[in-house]
């Protein structure tokens, strides 16, 4: 049993010694970067919270990690708590966000990542074009091995996925195939699309391509894409948004009273697509404010009613 055990651990050491750690900052009410979408089995994910201990990332019991997969949970809310590491040991999503900064576990301070495992398929590439309100996705491979199926999963907040279309798979060759689908089912209003190709084996196990970004530069350009509860409650505190970039940047947010006082002013980094973010305002009175959003050149403005 003791030698079993000692190949084990170094077979287990073998797979994980290639691992990439992905480092995620945990400040100003963000996960940043919020998303990453070419993890791998056996790779770790570094939450790095600094002096902002309020903070902390969990999956329970809002978010989700793929099954048989540990909970992420780097201690409760408030805890202090500088750094915190997990390995990644099953292909698939993972959504987690912090207890104290997200009333839902869907918006606020949300990540999330899509790690892959390992199927016996060469995928040589895989590109996503979007032209006359349609999105075509073309992919190859350069060999197969008992394999089923490719799913074209589609997202438009680059954290839910769902299936778009399915095409059959060859199955077994060693000869190059291509293959291609078309996505008619497009908000013509929606900026910006996500899509990843999920490659399914007989056996059900899969892997999961990285993930394409697609500006639909039809769409009204516009800077706040959703908005959170209001009125905000000062027992919750916080009010949620979701936003778009262009570009890695930052969007300011200024809080303005009701007597066109700035009370409070925030700069929320932001990557290319849909951004996550949410303003502290349980330390103000209540009332009405109007927060405006800068952004790129853009001006937008919300009328925000805090209450008890």
């Amino acid at each position: 049993m003791k030698i079993f055990t000692t190949l084990f651990l170094l077979l287990l050491h073998g797979l994980y010694a290639g691992a990439t750690t992905w480092n995620i900052t945990v400040s100003n009410f963000q996960f940043s970067p919020a998303n990453i979408p070419n993890v791998l089995v056996g790779d770790i994910i570094k939450f790095n919270f600094g002096g902002a201990n309020f903070h902390n990332a969990t999956s329970t019991p809002m978010g989700s990690v793929p099954p048989g997969a540990a909970a992420i949970h780097s201690g409760n809310a408030g805890q202090i708590t500088t750094s915190y590491s997990y390995t990644v040991t099953r292909p698939g999503s993972y959504r987690y966000y912090c207890e104290i900064h997200s009333a839902d576990g869907e918006t606020g301070m949300i990540g999330s990542f899509t790690a892959s495992g390992v199927v016996p398929v060469q995928l040589k590439n895989f590109d996503v074009t979007f032209s006359s309100k349609m999105v075509t996705a073309n992919w190859q491979t350069a060999s197969e091995q008992n394999l089923a199926y490719f799913s074209l999963q589609k997202s438009t907040n680059g954290v839910n996925y769902s299936e778009a279309g399915r095409v059959a798979a060859t199955g077994n060759t060693d000869q190059s195939q291509s293959y291609s689908f078309k996505d008619e089912q497009i908000d013509v209003n929606t900026r910006y699309m996500y899509y990843l190709l999920k490659t399914v084996n007989r056996d059900g196990s899969y892997s999961l391509s990285s993930v394409k970004l697609i500006r639909n530069d039809a769409a009204i350009k516009k800077i706040i894409t959703q908005m959170g509860t209001n009125p905000v409650s000062k027992q919750v505190g916080h009010l949620m948004f979701q936003f778009n970039a262009d570009r890695i940047t930052s969007m300011r947010a200024l809080v303005i009273d009701a007597s066109g006082k700035p009370v409070l002013k925030l700069d929320l980094s932001a990557n290319k697509g849909i951004n996550n973010g949410h303003i502290h305002m349980s330390e103000l009175p209540t009332g009405i404010y109007t927060v405006l959003f800068s952004l790129d050149g853009l001006k937008e403005t919300r009328k925000v009613l805090l209450v008890e």
